[in-house]
């Protein structure tokens, strides 16, 4: 069928002439304003094929080209062709202005920073004065080119793989989030579902899960929430033990932030965060403390340093949210900040941003929060962490041996955006320790009407409190490596429990890809025959 269409298509280039192409063209263009580049490079591709077409033919080619994967070089040589046809004259300017601008995005996107470099200075000097919106981009972009060539110069050491085709596709995959023993992980695709179609073509981006099972990840299914939307849902946060999910879902106009939680085996009908969290504008990511007392989350309303800002709220006493509060400069640029993930520690804050010293698109940073509460300057996490593309969504393990991320790392992916495992150096010894422990009743079922204190044994602090989760008895708590535990187990009708217990660095270590997993404990009714 295709061919047959290419055949009409040179038909009618042959007929009809510039008119024809003026059509297609147009065609062209409506594609890629819906970001269906490869059909617009299959109805570009008749006319390239004739070897008899107009500089605009190349050009849009070209943008189609470096929005696909991988696609940037070929890029480079369609727009060459374009500037070659198109004069800095006349009715055609405007194409032979935007023919330049491109090939600097795709000199830039192949690594080719010092051309990219002189084809901005280029730029530059043929734009008019009058025309500032161009000008800010280029002089961005040349300020992305700068940058690049100081990280890629200093790398830092690190590996980074793909987590392959278990969670993978030739979509976007991104904004994974993590139960904190890594035995569960959300995501968000637009891979092809039955009846989740939006309006010209494509797929709306929906939830899905994995579990680590004997080694591997399974293949990601669908999360199956419940709830009628018609837009795009995405993972933004998951609780400790992987049973409360929180994410974005369009709600027409805007996008909020939703929550759901696993009750005996189902997911609860998600309920929208309140007033002050959702307003009138998007609200887009969040990540929660471990404690549930604290969100850091993304925002555009009005009042931010420009684009989308990352905001902080505190829960007051009665459950409610008070007023959140902009980051401030060192983290907030006039260009969009994301992803934001409040680390287990609770003064690292990881997030992604497209000022700052970014190399192109979004890049990762981190900011450490200093013994009055403020947040210190965004630093870059580097190359080959950040790339020319955007990298986005950094959830680094609390036992500072893994990161969780997506990235455009076009020349590795299976697609648009994939997720990757970084694994870190493990010379740490500030590393945090998650612990998971099941509780059981007498019968052996899953116990959760019990609470639980871990003490400092050494100095007798109070490090936590918590409680199991109700389906499965489980609880998890993020402990520093290296020190001594006390832990107290207090239930209605039950006998007290007291236990100690020591978390070496090296058993931390040994437990990659789980968490540091103590006995289970079954309880004993109170005057139970021994």
């Amino acid at each position: 069928m295709r061919t047959i269409l290419s055949v009409l298509i040179i038909l009618c280039l042959t007929v009809f002439g510039a008119e024809a192409q003026q059509k297609i063209v147009k065609l062209a263009k409506s594609h890629i304003d819906s970001e269906r580049y490869s059909e617009a490079i299959r109805v570009l591709q008749p006319l390239i094929s004739s070897g008899n077409t107009n500089g605009t033919v190349y050009l849009y080619a070209g943008i189609a080209y470096l929005s696909e994967p991988g696609g940037s070089e070929h890029a480079i040589t369609l727009f060459d062709k374009a500037i070659e046809l198109l004069p800095l004259k006349g009715s055609t300017k405007k194409d032979a202005v935007d023919a330049r601008y491109y090939k600097m995005l795709a000199l830039h996107q192949s690594y080719r920073f010092d051309e990219a470099f002189k084809q901005g200075e280029e730029l530059l000097s043929i734009i008019p004065r009058s025309d500032t919106e161009l000008l800010n981009s280029v002089n961005r972009e040349l300020t992305y080119a700068r940058n690049a060539i100081e990280l890629v110069e200093n790398p830092v050491s690190l590996q980074i793989q793909n987590m392959g085709r278990a969670l993978n596709s030739q979509y976007k995959e991104h904004s994974p989030v993590v139960s904190l023993d890594e035995s569960t992980i959300f995501f968000t695709s637009n891979r092809p579902q039955t009846g989740i179609v939006k309006d010209g073509g494509g797929y709306f981006e929906s939830i899905y899960v994995s579990y680590w099972r004997n080694g591997s990840w399974t293949a990601a299914q669908p999360l199956q929430l419940p709830g009628s939307y018609y837009g795009n849902r995405a993972t933004v946060s998951v609780s400790a033990d992987g049973n409360s999910v929180i994410f974005y879902q369009n709600d027409g106009v805007i996008g909020n932030l939703y929550e759901s939680r696993l009750v005996f085996g189902q997911w609860t009908e998600p309920t929208p965060f309140p007033a002050p969290i959702n307003s009138g504008s998007n609200e887009t990511h969040a990540s929660l403390s471990l404690d549930g007392q604290i969100i850091v989350f993304t925002s555009d309303r009005p009042g931010g340093y420009g684009g989308k800002d990352i905001y902080i709220s505190y829960k007051l006493p009665d459950g409610s949210w008070g007023t959140p509060i902009n980051l401030g400069p060192n983290i907030n640029t006039d260009l969009d900040e994301d992803s934001p993930f409040l680390h287990p520690d609770g003064v690292t804050l990881y997030f992604s941003s497209e000022g700052h010293n970014s190399m192109g698109g979004h890049d990762i940073f981190y900011s450490v929060m200093d013994e009055k509460g403020e947040w210190g300057k965004a630093v870059n996490m580097g190359y080959p962490v950040n790339t020319v593309f955007d990298d986005k969504f950094f959830l680094p393990t609390p036992d500072g041996q893994r990161v969780y991320y997506a990235s455009s790392q076009q020349n590795e992916g299976y697609g648009d955006m994939d997720i990757y495992l970084i694994a870190l150096p493990n010379d740490d010894e500030r590393s945090l320790a998650v612990v998971s422990r099941f509780i059981y009743d007498e019968k052996g079922m899953p116990f959760s009407d019990v609470l639980i204190r871990v003490y400092d044994n050494d100095t007798n602090t109070l490090q936590g409190v918590f409680r199991p989760n109700t389906l499965s008895g489980k609880f998890v708590a993020v402990l520093n490596a290296g020190m001594n535990y006390r832990m107290e187990l207090e239930a209605q009708g039950y006998e007290r429990i007291r236990e100690t217990f020591k978390i070496d660095l090296r058993e931390v270590y040994g437990t990659r890809q789980r968490a540091f997993y103590l006995d289970p404990i079954i309880l004993k009714p109170l005057n139970s025959a021994e």
